[in-house]
């Protein structure tokens, strides 16, 4: 006997295969669009972070607070440095945080000060060890004062 076509049957199969193919194509997409933009704020921060890192090195050796021993975990609002003004306005307005942790004669070296800098974004988050936590970039800057 000859065939000259498929049956109702063969019809769906092949449908159910393309449709559980297509869903699979759905959720990888889904996967890189997320990715890419986990991509692009950790581009930014990282940024960010460069910026207040060339900030920090030109600025004069000269500031009080880079002696300061009781510089802790301070925001960087909290400077009142001019000089610094426009970093300031920057992060601002970017919707991430920097903090410092300033050691005075770090590692014993006499004047130079270790200025750890942290950008944190709450905007993504990134699984670390079973918990999501903010994604954050550290930067760390020697400074010599006098």
């Amino acid at each position: 006997m000859n065939q000259n076509g498929f049956t109702l049957v063969e019809m769906l199969v092949a449908v159910t295969i393309l449709a559980v193919g297509l869903l699979a194509l759905a959720g990888l997409q889904v996967t890189t669009i997320q990715s890419n933009s986990q991509a692009a704020d950790l581009v930014e921060a990282t940024s960010l972070a460069q910026a207040a890192m060339e900030r920090f090195q030109s600025i004069d050796g000269d500031r009080p607070w880079l002696r300061a021993e009781d510089l802790e975990n301070v925001a960087l609002d909290d400077l009142n440095d001019s000089s610094l003004d426009d970093l300031i306005q920057i992060l601002s307005d970017s919707g991430y945080q920097l903090t410092l942790d300033l050691t005075v004669d770090a590692d014993g070296v006499d004047h130079v000060s270790r200025i750890d800098m942290r950008v944190v974004s709450d905007q993504f988050r990134q699984r670390v060890g079973g918990r999501h936590a903010p994604r954050a970039v550290n930067v760390t800057v020697l400074k010599r004062y006098f």
